[in-house]
């Protein structure tokens, strides 16, 4: 069976995140033994994504006021990144209704 992984690369947005985050950092995330046709598969894989999306983004997470915008929008951009990279409409799908109950259909 082959593993399927997906490289979550974060680039920071802003003028702050570019000057407060090391060049860009990559996490590996795993999903060849998840259902991408079950939703949840699809649940499992998005939480991966974000959890891998916040993982890269954390040197952004210092608490202050003014870097929270820089780490939210960090976050919010890898994890559009990885769920593009995917590929896969299910997940596509559950990332554009923001991880609400989703039916997943199909042939």
């Amino acid at each position: 069976m082959i593993k399927k992984f997906l490289p979550l690369v974060a680039l920071a947005v802003s003028g702050i995140a570019t000057a407060a985050m090391p060049k860009a950092e990559g996490v590996v995330v795993h999903f060849g033994d998840l259902n991408l046709n079950s939703e949840a598969g699809v649940a499992s894989l998005y939480k991966r994504i974000r959890n891998a999306a916040e993982s890269v983004c954390s040197p952004l997470d210092y608490g202050i006021l003014g870097l929270r915008g820089a780490y939210g929008d960090c976050v919010k951009e890898a994890t559009n990144n990885g769920v593009a990279a995917v590929a896969n409409p299910n997940l596509s799908q559950f990332h554009a209704s923001k991880g609400k109950r989703v039916i997943v259909a199909s042939n």
